[in-house]
């Protein structure tokens, strides 16, 4: 082998040597990876109603029954709230029975919480719609409705019979009117955090 040989050789060795060196260079660098937990614990929202009540089984007109109902924040975030509630009479013979007599007399009379606001919305809210107050964790709101009265002015439904002789007169109830009748209220209380209140109940 010639000496020019050898020299062209050795510099094909020398540049593939060089050629890997650059190519183990930038295959070679320093790396890490990290994870972070970020925990995000959510507020504990909750409530409890509150009712004292017990129903009648005898409610005569005139006769005030109590009725209360709050709500207390078990949670730990600030609430309002807002109330409605719809009634329903039905008579002995089972059919719907006006909430108002001939008179216009309303049979039931319902007594609501002072603290509570009636909004044109139709819902009565705690404070007001634009002034609500905030229930506090573990507060517990005044009453929503303090009682109700059967109207003392509403008149039976009686049906007159009169004996053959004509010495006797009965009265027995034709099942159509407000005695013997049940009523029912059925009241509906919604809660929602108190600094959304207004972009929720609009």
């Amino acid at each position: 082998m010639t000496k020019e040989k050898n020299n062209k050789k050795k510099v094909l060795i020398a540049c593939s040597i060089a050629s890997l060196t650059v190519l183990g260079s930038t295959l070679a660098y320093f790396t890490t990876s990290t994870n972070i937990a970020n925990k995000f614990k959510t507020a504990l929202y909750q409530n409890e109603i509150v009712e004292n009540f017990v129903s009648p089984s005898n409610w005569t007109p005139g006769t005030v029954t109590e009725k209360t109902v709050g709500i207390t924040n078990t949670g730990n975030i600030d609430m309002a709230l807002r109330a409605t509630y719809t009634e329903n009479w039905t008579s002995a013979n089972g059919d719907e029975l006006s909430l108002t007599d001939g008179n216009n007399n309303r049979a039931a009379i319902i007594t609501f919480g002072s603290d509570w606001s009636k909004d044109s919305d139709g819902y009565y809210y705690y404070g007001s719609k634009d002034n609500k107050t905030a229930l506090a964790p573990n507060a517990t709101s005044s009453s929503f409705i303090s009682s109700v009265k059967f109207n003392e002015n509403i008149e039976s439904s009686l049906k007159e019979t009169i004996s053959d002789d004509g010495k006797t007169i009965t009265y027995t109830s034709t099942g159509d009117g407000y005695d013997n009748a049940t009523y029912t209220l059925t009241i509906r209380i919604d809660t929602v955090q108190y600094d959304q209140a207004n972009n929720i109940w609009k």
